[in-house]
């Protein structure tokens, strides 16, 4: 069942921490949910998963969610100026790894720590 994208988020919702800003179960259940209906409709095989609220998303999942995206525009239709999928996110190493890092680090696991609520997924650090 197709369930309603969240694309209304705004600077002022990110900086107040807005509950829809967040990665939590209910958003990965959309995304999965969504690309599913999307799979069963126009036909493409794609791996998707019912996400609990006690799990952690990982870089691998992360990866398997984002070669969806393409699978499934490619399935349908690529309107001329669409912009491109997102890439793989870069691996953390130490030199990539700076005090702009440790300050955003902190940033994340602050607003986190203030809107940690029962049955959300968030991150608390990096890395």
């Amino acid at each position: 069942m197709w369930q309603q994208p969240i694309y209304d988020r705004t600077k002022a919702d990110v900086s107040a921490g807005a509950d829809k800003c967040y990665i939590n179960a209910a958003l990965l259940n959309r995304l999965e949910g969504n690309s599913a209906y999307l799979a069963e409709l126009l036909g493409p095989k794609i791996q998707t998963k019912t996400w609990a609220p006690n799990r952690l998303l990982t870089r691998s999942e992360m990866e398997r969610i984002l070669q969806n995206i393409p699978t499934l525009r490619d399935a349908y239709y690529n309107l001329a100026g669409t912009r491109a999928c997102p890439k793989r996110p870069a691996p953390c190493t130490a030199t990539s790894y700076n005090g702009a890092g440790a300050v955003f680090k902190y940033e994340l696991w602050r607003r986190n720590a203030k809107k940690a609520t029962r049955g959300n997924l968030r991150r608390r650090t990096m890395g």
